[in-house]
């Protein structure tokens, strides 16, 4: 397996699953809180730390050859993907920042659009597949 595709299908590992969803909520509590660097701490370091320990270590060929890492390999990897799913992060800390409980209930709403996308939008054919 690539590194390209470790960094796709590491996302998708229940491990980083759940440090990611705990952490963002943990770091707008803090930062709601006003703890700044501890919010900011939150939001990055275990996540980092357990992306470089699933890429690293853990054999993810299962996790790509499952239903879905078929779905992220077609709906998720992607760097616009990537880049709305933290955008969304962005907002659910900001909210968190200011206090405002629908703005992060809508960075969160953002992240799970772009994560669910693929289920309700439906994608056209690649060049060279059947129809």
């Amino acid at each position: 397996m690539t590194l390209e595709e470790k960094k796709t299908y590491h996302q998708i590992h229940p491990l980083q699953l759940s440090t990611d969803f705990l952490t963002g909520f943990g770091a707008a509590y803090l930062l709601w809180e006003k703890s700044l660097i501890l919010g900011v701490c939150v939001a990055f370091i275990p996540s980092t730390i357990m992306s470089l320990y699933i890429i690293a270590k853990v054999d993810l060929e299962k996790y790509k050859a499952s239903n879905f890492g078929v779905y992220v390999r077609k709906h998720m990897a992607s760097k616009t993907a990537d880049w709305l799913r933290f955008g969304g992060f962005a907002v659910m800390l900001m909210g968190g920042w200011l206090r405002f409980i629908w703005l992060v209930a809508l960075g969160f709403a953002i992240v799970l659009l772009v994560w669910t996308k693929g289920l309700f939008v439906r994608s056209s054919p690649q060049k060279g597949s059947p129809k």
